[in-house]
């Protein structure tokens, strides 16, 4: 497959790149990181070994590095050339004993050399490059001998690409054209020149040798290879400067041979069809796991689903209750209105002129005991109604929840001896936050304070008239035995006015205080009720959640559930994202790849 193949596969790759197939090894990134959650879910998930294994094997042949042989008289600039490729000084005179040896680079953790044989010394590097590439660099073509030649043609059948340098000082030189004279013809596909050391010459001569090594090609041979003229010492010096520079790298003119090798790398049709294979397995094995684990995803989804139901459904059924419960609030309200009836008595009788006249009363605190107790009495005994209803709409809830949870989930749910909940604390805790509530609600109203204050005025006043009314009427009588006239009249007169102004004072204070009891009645009324309105509520809403909490073991389940299967899930879910961000890159090239077999 020529280069011109890689077409479709960068037309789909995204920020196409200059560098050595960058987009191929991106893709099969992509791909190794899908297989590698694919072999973990599905191990988890069952999946058949032999089908993991396949993915594994896939993944591993895709894992070969490149092979890229390099051949050359001596002084050439060979290992400049690799140099300056990978941008790193891996390739220098002190990487093998003698230079009439084949160096095969390979990566290696530490640097270290093996003797493979008497003519190949493998080299190992731990420049990370070689993960990808191996490198052939041969012995010069004009040192080697032979066996040597033997060798190095058993490296080309395997060679993904050979790179034939020329020296621009010395383009002609006989042993490397001899050289080529004898490698078969098939693999010459593989061959491209590179006329190495431009920097020693003008542009007139490179151009004129460029010409002469085409022409000599096509002569010799019948065919071109793809040339290129670079300086190899500009590019790595380009490559290895820590500011960079640019200019140099231009330079150089390396750019057009790094296209070709990305080229060659990224339409490697060997590869591409290994890529595509792997993918398609990888696609097959997902859409197993999805299928196994599809019944666990369904299970989450109908059970979290199932239960949170349960919120809203108490919800609706407390507004229900609540609702029902209307007549008991109307109860509380006409409870504590009635209890500031019946106390009027009280008070009334306190209005009385001998209540008045009468010390150390304690009318007032039975005014406000009264109302209390009252009160108290009519909450406690209609509370327990109320509270009996929300028992009542919490079994029937639990009754049809309860069977469509047993049925779903395929247990039975333990709540009791007798296979009901026990609503007893739930019930009784709505009777005791009530009557807490109303209690408080009630202590607040400090009637006994503010009535025995207006209730010992009324005293102070009465007396204080009387008082005045006694002595107006000792002066009358004194001035009357003095026969003192008409003075002893106006004593007489003194202390029925007296009397009078006790009596228009003693009726205004019971008009004041009534004023003020039913004041305090009227104004505490909205809070006595919204206090046991909220109170009831509350309670009721306490209940409703003492029924949710019979269903936490469910809930401990769908929580195990999800821990063990949405990790998994969310795998599949990335991994179906890579893939079919895969699919968009490869389905091209594997079109293109059926439409140039066929």
């Amino acid at each position: 497959m020529s280069v011109t193949a890689i077409a479709p596969f960068r037309a789909v790759a995204e920020n196409p790149t200059e560098s050595l197939g960058k987009n191929y090894f991106q893709t099969r990134e992509k791909l190794s990181k899908a297989i590698a959650s694919l072999n973990e879910l599905g191990t988890d998930s069952g999946i058949d070994a032999a089908r993991l294994d396949l993915l594994k094997n896939l993944m591993a042949s895709l894992e070969d590095p490149f092979l890229f042989v390099v051949v050359g008289e001596v002084n050439a600039g060979k290992s400049t050339l690799l140099n300056a490729l990978f941008g790193q000084d891996f390739c220098n005179a002190d990487v093998i004993p003698t230079t009439d040896r084949i160096a095969f680079f390979k990566y290696g953790e530490e640097a270290h050399e093996f003797d493979f044989s008497e003519d190949i010394a493998e080299v190992f590097r731990p420049n990370p490059f070689l993960r990808d590439f191996n490198i052939v660099d041969t012995p010069g073509t004009n040192s080697i001998e032979s066996d040597h030649q033997k060798i190095t043609e058993q490296f080309l059948p395997m060679a993904d690409l050979a790179i034939f340098v020329f020296s621009v000082t010395n383009p002609w030189g006989a042993t490397t054209w001899d050289f080529l004279d004898r490698i078969h013809h098939q693999w010459k596909k593989k061959i491209i020149f590179v006329l190495q050391q431009c920097d020693l010459r003008t542009e007139e001569e490179v151009a004129a040798i460029l010409e002469h090594l085409q022409k000599t090609a096509h002569h010799r041979f019948g065919q071109h290879f793809p040339t290129f003229a670079i300086s190899a010492k500009q590019a790595f010096l380009a490559k290895t400067s820590e500011t960079g520079n640019d200019e140099l790298g231009d330079d150089s003119q390396i750019a057009g041979l790094e296209r070709y090798i990305a080229g060659v790398v990224e339409s490697s049709e060997a590869r591409l069809v290994k890529l595509i294979k792997a993918w398609r397995a990888s696609c097959f094995v997902l859409g197993e796991i999805k299928e196994k684990l599809g019944a666990a995803s369904e299970i989450i989804r109908a059970d979290t689903e199932l239960l949170s139901e349960l919120e809203p459904a108490c919800r609706v059924q407390q507004e229900r209750t609540l609702k029902k419960c209307e007549p008991l609030f109307e109860a509380f309200d006409q409870s504590f209105m009635a209890a500031g009836i019946q106390a009027e008595p009280l008070l009334d009788s306190e209005f009385r002129i001998m209540s008045a006249l009468l010390p150390q009363r304690k009318s007032a605190e039975e005014i406000e005991g009264l109302i209390f107790a009252t009160t108290m009495k009519a909450v406690r005994r209609s509370v327990g109604a109320g509270a009996n209803a929300v028992q009542e709409d919490v079994q029937h809830l639990w009754e049809r929840v309860s069977e469509e949870m047993e049925q779903h989930f395929n247990l039975e749910l333990s709540v009791g001896e007798n296979g009901s909940p026990d609503w007893t604390e739930s019930h009784n805790r709505i009777q005791t936050e009530v009557e807490e509530s109303t209690a408080k609600v009630l202590r607040d109203l400090h009637l006994k304070d503010e009535l025995g204050r207006l209730f010992a005025r009324r005293s102070r006043s009465i007396w204080g008239f009387i008082f005045s009314a006694v002595v107006a009427i000792l002066g009358g009588v004194i001035l009357s035995m003095l026969q003192i006239s008409p003075w002893n009249a106006a004593a007489f007169g003194l202390a029925a006015v007296f009397l009078a102004l006790g009596a228009v004072v003693g009726a205004r204070s019971v008009k004041q205080t009534r004023a003020f009891y039913t004041g305090v009645i009227e104004e505490h009324r909205d809070t006595v009720a919204k206090t046991q309105r909220n109170a009831f509520a509350d309670a009721t809403s306490a209940f409703y959640g003492d029924f949710i909490h019979l269903f936490e073991p469910l809930r401990k389940v769908c929580r195990e559930h999800r821990e063990r299967y949405e990790p998994q899930l969310a795998v599949i879910q990335d991994t179906e994202s890579a893939l079919a961000e895969l699919e968009r890159i490869l389905a091209p090239v594997e079109k293109a790849l059926s439409s140039r077999q066929s």
